[in-house]
């Protein structure tokens, strides 16, 4: 299929039906009515596109038209000269440069040896223009397409617009060209005005009419054979004024009388608003001029046939085509990519809609009597802020092809309940550019995303989260939008393709650093407006039950366009800014989290987060801990220091940081330690069972500080694609077969484990939280019960105590326990009788102890059994095999060749093998640890 380099850019196009056209990239043929069968010139117009002007010579640097048959059957076909980069083999397809000014390339073929098939397989070609290949980013910039008559035919050559503004006493011409000759008749509101005998018709004519829509029809008829083509134009007319009926607000408004539904449209400062779409075969009409009242336009529409789906847009001031910025469901030209496994019957996107401007091509749906989703949950409990665990995911990474999906997700969610999550933070879902794609360039804030389901699915997936007790939380992003935003392109300026300095919701120019697309003005009572009903919309409508916003930091008119600090200091209106944008969903959904990726000022943090929060509410904002948690995996002491990921080293009065090592935006733990891990022979830590044993290590000093958590997806399975795999929002390889391998599950089980006692133990959820270690890589994390007892009785006066050893090195390490006597290592199962404080313990590199003074296995509601996993390295094994478990050490080793005979190998070392004496082959290892015999294959070189 053709490339698709920019999804904005490479979209189908069709009849342009508006009073405007694209300049430049014009295609003609000759003949006028090409056959397939037959040699046809094509003749492209590439004035304005990145081709305009090349510095071209046809050996060196040749263009080359790249087309396909559109549509046979289930897909289109590609040409066999479709080479990317072109070889000799496209020799075929190279174009002539027969002008630059305007700058025209030509090509002649005839398209059945071009394609190889047969007339009748070639009803319709797609063709784009582009350089050698496609990395060079020049090309043309959207598809054009080029019909084959299979006979009689007939066209206007003059006016190209099928439906068009005109005023009384204008003038222009209709020219009609036949495919042979023929009797043309030309009618104008079913008055013949002229007629001709042979292949053409021209006419000059006046218009007369003062309102109204005028129809001009051709009916030719050659011999047997006849057709009729029409356009229509409307008088241009002043809009009434009338005030909207009571109950309208601006969107689609349904009535009881599913034959009709009220239209609203807020466009202020504008003079005039059309609908147009199925409803009226996507024809301006005076009929269908909307009303004013104010800033907004209205019309109701009539005559709907209830369930059925009409694609619309508006015309505003004869030259902005835009969809219904509140329409929950949106149409576009990528929406033919999208399997119809995840969207069945998905409405094609109307071809009398397509437009050369590809930010024109979005249509809003109609649809009067639908069936709405019942919720089957009602009731449910949300986890407090301190106590949440997120689990954050991107669906276009969670499945393979054919699955990314929301019903995929649903039959997924065993496994976030086995995993222990309370909250499931999705990746952005409202309507965004492309399907391929993050989804921070959203487009419809209103709108779900088709690329991952039905509204009704994504409802599902929300509903049966809620019964297995898991919160759904929205990341969404109203720091910018994407065009063709509907507010966005209400003042634009399309040449520098920017918002325009009158434009209500958005600032012409970014006003603060790392700004994508177009920013939001925050202090603007319209985006005000807009933002505040879209935050009702999906707490009350889909029952998300809050959001992240994305880069709130951006929520400002405070202008740093450059000055990174400057843009992070503290800054009272943005404050201001979020506070009430809070406060107003505090008013109607008074416990929806509102998380923020801020990442500003600490003063600045801690007053968002301890906004109301005597109320029980406050703001929630991301803390990176990912550079720290990494380095100390690593093995690396620089920029180790995690002790900040427990709020009071903050000085914040309010458990409100969401830390975590990994997120969309951070290098994955593993591939770091994999690739750059620090190493003190034999101990490497980019051995990769070594290095998932140091994410366990990482995770019992990250779940276990109080305070609510974040993963990223995988990451419970040590995921060890880099971010920047493919480009660094680039879809990345799909790991699912990790489950089933048994070092990464045990990751998976460990992290579930941690996950229960955080819910299990009110110690986790302490207010009294040492964390020592600093920038050193021995890490410690002192849990005391409040009020403390050095004698508890229950789990809840429990106390704990972390430790990891993050050297690469064997280490005596110094641990001052709360109190002496009796202390239970969940990791190893152990019992420590401790009679002195401090206490030394020899730690091993990676090793790790989750110390309670309640033995946990006579807990109800913790599984006594855990599993037992082993680590051997190196494999292949040469002179000694060195063996780790963080469930103690190994008691003995067998060593099983693969003909059953065993071998007792000495200990060389502490948990180190002597192997030097057994020959080249596969083993067994048969270990006891800890009253458990585990076994690993492994390779002798």
């Amino acid at each position: 299929m053709r490339k698709l380099l920019n999804m904005k850019k490479f979209l189908p196009l069709a009849i342009l039906f508006f009073s405007l056209l694209a300049k430049g990239q014009t295609v003609t043929t000759t003949p006028t009515f090409p056959r397939a069968d037959q040699p046809v010139t094509i003749t492209v117009d590439v004035s304005g596109t990145s081709l305009d002007k090349l510095a071209w010579d046809n050996t060196t640097n040749p263009v080359y038209i790249w087309t396909w048959i559109k549509n046979t059957g289930t897909a289109d076909a590609d040409a066999p000269t479709n080479i990317n980069p072109a070889t000799a083999a496209a020799d075929a397809a190279k174009c002539t440069r027969i002008s630059t000014n305007p700058d025209k390339y030509q090509i002649t073929f005839t398209p059945t040896a071009f394609f190889n098939k047969a007339a009748a397989s070639i009803p319709q070609i797609g063709l784009k223009l582009k350089t050698r290949a496609w990395a060079d980013n020049k090309q043309t910039d959207v598809d054009k397409f080029i019909t084959f008559s299979q006979g009689f035919d007939v066209s206007f050559a003059e006016p190209s617009l099928a439906s068009f503004f005109k005023n009384t006493n204008d003038q222009f011409n209709i020219k009609v060209n036949a495919s042979e000759s023929a009797t043309l008749t030309l009618k104008i509101n079913g008055t013949t005005v002229s007629s001709s005998s042979g292949t053409a018709l021209t006419y000059s004519h006046t218009v007369t009419e003062t309102t109204g829509t005028t129809t001009v029809v051709c009916e030719a008829v050659a011999g047997t054979q006849s057709k009729n083509i029409s356009f229509t134009y409307t008088i241009r007319s002043a809009t009434v004024n009338q005030a909207r009926p009571v109950g309208i607000i601006d969107g689609i408004n349904y009535h009881t009388d599913p034959s009709k539904a009220t239209l609203s449209l807020w466009a202020p400062g504008k003079n005039s608003a059309y609908a147009v779409g199925d409803f009226n075969n996507w024809s301006i009409e005076a009929d269908h001029q909307m009303k004013k009242d104010g800033e907004h336009f209205w019309l109701e529409v009539s005559g709907l046939i209830p369930g059925v789906e009409y694609a619309f847009q508006y015309l505003v001031d004869e030259s902005i085509k835009i969809a219904d910025p509140y329409s929950d469901k949106i149409l576009d030209t990528d929406d033919i990519f999208i399997p119809a496994a995840t969207y069945p019957n998905l409405k094609a996107f109307p071809e009398k809609a397509k437009s050369d401007k590809w930010y024109f091509n979005r249509a809003a749906i109609l649809q009067t009597g639908q069936v709405p989703y019942v919720w089957q949950t009602t009731t449910y409990q949300k986890p407090s802020k301190e106590k949440l665990v997120i689990y954050e995911l991107l669906i276009r990474d969670f499945f393979d092809t054919g699955k990314k999906n929301y019903q995929t997700l649903i039959d997924t969610i065993s496994y976030f309940k086995r995993l222990g999550v309370n909250a499931i933070e999705l990746m952005p879902i409202t309507e965004f550019n492309g399907n391929d794609s993050w989804g921070y360039n959203p487009t419809f804030m209103f709108a779900p995303d088709k690329f991952y389901g039905t509204k009704n699915k994504l409802k599902e997936f929300i509903d049966k989260c809620h019964a297995n007790g898991i919160v759904v939380i929205m990341d969404i992003v109203m720091n910018q939008q994407d065009a063709p935003n509907a507010y966005a392109l209400m003042d634009f300026d399309f040449g520098a393709f920017k918002p325009t300095a009158n434009n209500k919701w958005f600032n012409t120019d970014a006003r603060h650093p790392f700004n994508v697309f177009f920013d939001m003005n925050h202090e603007s009572a319209y985006t005000k407006k807009y933002l505040d009903t879209v935050n009702h919309y999906w707490l009350k409508e889909f029952k998300v039950d809050g959001f992240r916003y994305d880069l709130s930091k951006g929520f400002t008119q405070t202008n740093n366009p450059t000055n990174v600090d400057a843009w992070g200091a503290y800054d009272a209106s943005r404050i201001a800014i979020l506070k009430r944008m809070a406060d107003k969903i505090w008013s109607h959904s008074p416990d929806a989290y509102v998380i923020l990726e801020h990442f500003g000022a600490n003063q600045e943090e801690k007053e968002l987060a301890e906004h109301r929060a005597a109320e029980g509410k406050g703001m929630l904002l991301w803390a990176n801990f990912n550079n720290a948690y990494l380095q100390s995996a690593m093995g690396y002491s620089e920029n180790s220091n995690f002790s900040d990921i427990f709020y009071k080293n903050r000085g914040w009065t309010v458990p409100h940081g969401v830390g975590y090592m990994e997120s969309h935006d951070e290098e994955r733990m593993m591939f770091k330690n994999i690739q750059f891990g620090n190493s003190a022979l034999p101990y490497t830590v980019k051995n990769p069972e070594t290095a998932l044993s140091r994410v366990k290590a990482a995770s019992t000093l990250f779940y276990t500080v109080p305070g609510p958590k974040m993963l990223w997806q995988f990451g419970e399975l040590g995921y060890d694609i880099s971010i920047d795999q493919g480009g660094r929002t680039g879809a990345k390889p799909i790991k699912w077969n990790y489950y089933s391998e048994p070092a990464r599950k045990s990751v998976y089980n460990y992290m579930a484990e941690l996950i229960a006692l955080r819910k299990a133990y009110p110690i986790f959820n302490t207010e009294d939280v040492t964390m020592l270690g600093g920038s050193t890589l021995i890490k410690q994390v002192i849990l005391k019960s409040v009020p403390f007892t050095a004698a508890p009785t229950t789990a809840n006066q429990m106390n704990a105590h972390m430790v990891a050893n993050f050297e690469v090195v064997d280490k005596l390490v110094e641990v001052n326990f709360s109190h002496v006597g009796k202390w239970y290592d969940y990791v190893t199962g152990g019992e420590f009788n401790i009679t002195a404080n401090p206490t030394s313990l020899s730690m091993r590199p990676g090793t790790f102890f989750l110390f309670t003074d309640v033995a946990l296995k006579t807990v109800v509601g913790i599984d006594e059994k855990k599993s037992i996993y082993v680590s051997a390295y190196p494999n292949p094994m040469h002179q000694v095999v060195y063996l780790n478990s963080e469930q103690g050490d190994v008691e003995y080793l067998n060593i099983i060749s693969m003909q059953g005979v065993k071998t007792v190998s000495k200990k060389s070392g502490l948990q180190s093998w002597d192997v030097s004496g057994l020959p080249s082959g596969i083993y067994v290892l048969e270990m006891r640890v800890n009253n458990s015999v585990v076994r690993r294959k492994i390779l002798k070189d």
